[in-house]
């Protein structure tokens, strides 16, 4: 597994009941052997938190590697 970067998104010219913005990444898909870009709310990304506080045991505990924080220092700006 190796270190994703989520981008939030503001909703500039949003729809009254739109929400104010989302969380959009591209993830590999393993099993289907593809890519594919995930548009995730607000409310979904509160689920998925709480999933994984309520399921430590599914979780995988990972450090970035001293590149992935490079990598990430050079692209956050």
């Amino acid at each position: 597994m190796k270190l994703g970067k989520l981008n939030y998104i503001f909703n500039l010219d949003k729809h009254h009941a739109a929400n104010k913005g989302y969380y959009r990444v591209l993830v590999f898909d393993s099993v289907e052997r593809r890519y594919e870009n995930l548009v995730i709310t607000d409310t979904e990304m509160d689920t998925i938190r709480a999933r994984s506080r309520k399921n430590p045991e599914d979780l995988i505990t990972l450090q970035p590697t001293w590149f992935d924080r490079l990598i990430t220092m050079l692209t956050f700006f």
